[in-house]
């Protein structure tokens, strides 16, 4: 686990096929102070093994399923690259929970001074909110707009300037990954009893809405919340069973 505050900036010196994986040499100097084979160097937003050390670099290798979902490529040869350890439990937590693992990948739509434009898909979208955290190459940061296919961050000068960010351009990929937290209420917001094939999710008023398959039709209640317990329906508002017609059951 990490916290999104780099420690310094790398630079990826190679970039080796081997078999089923690649290899990735980075030079660093801070991040290789205690650390040992075995232990973990988040890269440019991506958690990696330390398989190799010396006083100057570390390796470790990138499975295909890390090649799929990041911008790794031979193009990050030479490039820098923004480091982290991993987070000691008796560390404060400066930024946000990031795994390292990430969701998948943007690209820099516009630069306006400090504020980065961000495109990306609409399913990674869905779960970057306004004012919440989001980890851009491995840097935590906080959204200052959030839309269907973008997002935007602001950055301050000293974030720029001892980050990647200092160099990069529009047009630029970026590893992306979401908020752990925001995507635990997302799959709680959305669940599905596999014996009774009811959908259930919570709306932003902390309504449970039942979706009940029933023959051709699907009866929709609206019920009181067990989340949070202390918050009913909103004043005036009655329980009331919706009647939807559809073509087929669910």
């Amino acid at each position: 686990m990490f916290t999104g505050i780099s420690e310094e900036m790398g630079k990826v010196i190679s970039f080796k096929k081997i078999n089923d994986h690649v290899q990735i040499e980075v030079q660093a100097s801070i991040v290789l102070e205690d650390t040992k084979l075995g232990d973990s160097i988040m890269t440019d937003g991506v958690c990696l093994t330390v398989t190799e050390i010396t006083d100057e670099t570390y390796k470790a290798d990138l499975m295909n399923e890390s090649l799929k979902m990041t911008k790794f490529d031979r193009s990050i040869v030479n490039k820098n690259v923004n480091l982290e350890r991993a987070l000691r439990l008796s560390d404060r937590l400066d930024g946000h929970i990031v795994q390292g693992h990430v969701d998948g990948v943007g690209k820099i739509k516009n630069i306006n001074k400090n504020v980065y434009t961000i495109s990306a898909s609409p399913e990674i979208c869905s779960l970057i909110v306004k004012k919440g955290s989001v980890a851009l190459d491995g840097i935590s940061l906080t959204v200052s707009d959030d839309k269907i296919t973008s997002f935007d961050v602001s950055l301050i000068p000293e974030t720029i300037e001892r980050t990647s960010f200092k160099y990069k351009k529009i047009g630029d990929e970026i590893n992306i990954e979401t908020d752990i937290i925001n995507r635990f209420i997302q799959r709680e917001k959305q669940q599905i009893n596999p014996k009774t094939k009811r959908l259930t999710f919570l709306d932003s008023k902390a309504i449970k809405i039942d979706i009940i398959p029933k023959t051709s039709k699907t009866f929709c209640m609206l019920k009181r919340s067990i989340f949070p317990p202390r918050i009913g329906l909103p004043q005036g508002r009655k329980k009331k069973a919706i009647q939807i017609n559809r073509t087929k059951p669910i």
